[in-house]
């Protein structure tokens, strides 16, 4: 039997949205559902494995608006993708 249980994930501050196959504890497994991506897409940036697995670049923090605090949070769990800063566990 095929299972189809998946979550949708919904950034806390930002209107992102994702889709994901397994979430535990420092451990997100993304997917991409275009059938859901468009239902959604009208009303959130509903983000792809593409965009997700990007490689963190700190260039880009310092150019954003985060606070001090989400900086340092960034500088203490040392995230290695995009997904894990939109999506993370440590909030």
């Amino acid at each position: 039997m095929l299972n189809d249980e998946f979550y949708i994930l919904l950034n806390e501050y930002y209107p992102y949205l994702a889709f994901a196959s397994v979430v535990e504890f420092g451990n997100i497994q993304f997917i991409d559902n275009p059938t859901l991506c468009a239902s959604f897409s009208p009303y959130y940036q509903v983000l792809g494995t593409k965009e997700l697995h990007a490689p963190f670049n700190q260039d880009l923090v310092n150019q954003s608006e985060l606070n001090d605090a989400e900086k340092k949070q960034l500088q203490y769990w040392k995230p290695e993708t995009i997904g894990q800063i939109i999506f993370n566990y440590w909030d």
